[in-house]
């Protein structure tokens, strides 16, 4: 997998897929993480490339135009970022979300050769976007490809800690669905000292009578069932504080009822360590965005954009977007 610089790009035109699924409220860009990480790719495409067709998906629309998932948001957001003369001049441009056409997700090639007639290089810096698709999986076979910078990180990080985590290495699962996340929490247990779960991965793995190994150690609930008991929270503690790594994949309650403030106290914990650290999840980012950490979980940790890419990427060694770039 090459990764994107100025000699591969200089003089082209680029088909830089972005990760523009972000949330909007009231018509705006309300958690920009996942842009602004793609932003040092923009800015080199846009130093050395002749123009810059940015393209990516909002939302699920199912092959329809949908007025509220429309990029219009993320055109406010560039131009927030002082990219409005490049967008005036042409040099810049943002195609309408791909999934208004259901030949995106079904990988049609009469998609992807109406793409490939605006462009000369793919870069992909959309990690979080792994499944197959025309623009992610199909533009790569038929253009010139590079990964991101971002991508690139995202990639080298995530694999060094499922194959090689420094001890102590804590994971600390949360969230729901336990179908998607038991089979990184059983990688992450041959590798980690203990594997930390709470969240409503409790309740699924106690009403399925899961047989987890022996170093899962699944919290207990508070009264309501909506969060982690304060008692697992001080368990914890101890362990957090002697990890040398740390991998934190979801919320351990519900967040967004301010009541529940365990997620608070084990986010402070870990990012109060002096472990190397990696946070994914798009709720868990949410989290830290709600309790004013996001910052400093930045500048202390590296934050993943991709959830469940994040998560398949651990488990499998391996996605789509990346054998595609091979």
């Amino acid at each position: 997998m090459q990764v994107v610089n100025p000699q591969l790009i200089s003089g082209k035109k680029i088909l830089l897929r972005l990760d523009i699924d972000v949330l909007f409220e009231n018509g705006q860009v309300a958690e920009d993480f996942r842009l602004r990480a793609g932003l040092p790719t923009i800015h080199l495409c846009l130093e050395h490339a002749e123009q810059v067709i940015i393209m990516g998906h909002i939302g699920r629309p199912e092959g329809k135009v949908v007025k509220e998932l429309s990029v219009a948001p993320i055109k406010d957001w560039l131009i927030s970022q002082n990219l409005s003369s490049y967008l005036t001049s042409g040099k810049l441009k943002l195609l309408e979300n791909l999934r208004f056409d259901p030949r995106e997700e079904a990988g049609e090639i009469s998609f992807a050769k109406e793409l490939v007639s605006m462009g000369e290089v793919f870069v992909n810096e959309a990690f979080a976007s792994y499944r197959p698709a025309v623009s992610t999986t199909v533009l790569p076979a038929l253009l010139p490809h590079f990964a991101g910078l971002r991508f690139a990180e995202e990639v080298k990080v995530l694999t060094g800690v499922r194959d090689n985590p420094k001890k102590p290495f804590i994971a600390i699962m949360g969230g729901a669905k336990v179908k998607d996340k038991l089979p990184v929490i059983e990688v992450l247990a041959k590798k980690a000292d203990a594997v930390l779960i709470g969240g409503k991965l409790i309740h699924e793995i106690k009403e399925q009578g899961l047989k987890l190994p022996k170093n899962v150690m699944v919290g207990m609930l508070s009264e309501d069932g909506f969060d982690i008991a304060p008692q697992t929270t001080e368990a914890w503690g101890e362990l957090i504080s002697k990890a040398a790594e740390i991998v934190w994949n979801g919320p351990v309650g519900k967040f967004e009822d301010s009541k529940n403030d365990q997620t608070k106290k084990v986010a402070e914990m870990i990012l109060d360590t002096s472990a190397e650290i990696v946070i994914g999840g798009g709720d868990s980012v949410a989290a830290l965005s709600q309790y004013g950490l996001l910052q400093k979980a930045e500048e202390k940790a590296f934050v993943s954009v991709g959830g469940g890419a994040m998560l398949k990427l651990l488990s499998d060694g391996i996605l789509p977007t990346i054998e595609a770039l091979r």
